[in-house]
Order: C-alpha cells, then sequence, then structure tokens
C-alpha cells in the first residue's frame, strides 16, 4: 500500500515540476523542413523521458525492495534504464526534442525520485 502513495504523488507531482520547468524555460522544440511530428508547447526538458524515468524508477525500487536476490535487482535496475533510453531516442527521433532535453529530463526524474524515496525513511 505504501508503494502504491508513492506512485501516486511521485509521478504526478514529478510531471507538475516538469510543466513548471518548461514555462520557466520557455525552449523551442527543433524545427525540421519536413518534421515526422510537430508540436507547439516547449521542448525543454521533455515530458516522455520524465515521465518514463519517474514511473519506471519507482517500478524498480518495489522490485529492489521485495526482492532478495541481488541478479533480479541488477536486472529492474538495467530494465529501467533501458526503458526511458528507449523513451529518449524515440522522442530525438520524432524530432521534438534535442539530446539536452532527454538529459535535462532524466537529471530531473532521478532528483525528484531520490527526493521521494528517500525523503519518507529520514
Amino acid at each position: 500500500m505504501d508503494w502504491l502513495i508513492g506512485i501516486g504523488l511521485t509521478v504526478p507531482l514529478g510531471m507538475l515540476l516538469n510543466v513548471l520547468m518548461k514555462y520557466a524555460f520557455h525552449r523551442a522544440r527543433p524545427s525540421f523542413d519536413d518534421p515526422l511530428l510537430a508540436l507547439t508547447t516547449y521542448s525543454f526538458p521533455s515530458g516522455h523521458v520524465a515521465g518514463a524515468t519517474l514511473f519506471y524508477g519507482v517500478m524498480a525500487a518495489v522490485v529492489i525492495s521485495r526482492t532478495a536476490a541481488w541478479r533480479w535487482r541488477v536486472m529492474a535496475v538495467l530494465a529501467a534504464i533501458t526503458m526511458v533510453a528507449l523513451v529518449a531516442l524515440t522522442r530525438m527521433y520524432l524530432g521534438v526534442h534535442y539530446l539536452s532535453d532527454v538529459l535535462a529530463a532524466f537529471a530531473e526524474g532521478v532528483a525528484w525520485l531520490t527526493l521521494c524515496l528517500t525523503g519518507p525513511h529520514t
């Protein structure tokens, strides 16, 4: 039950932080002659990457907290990183984010996730 509350607070509040950062930076999206996808919202930091970082990070933390075998813990972390990397690559492939957008979103997500996961234990 505690993990459900953790997910319910970590992901939505982290996405709210992402929206606030988008409005603070006002960075335009990349522009191409023939884009695969055209969006009009701000680019920096990537909301998809931030959301993926938060969601898969919490899921990995749940697996780590409930599993004793170190192999499964490592697999959970590697799976989470792989999923976030795939989301980041697709956002850049679609031409809606720069590399700095996805890296900033990953850093923002990891920082917020760290705060949310360690806050209740201190």
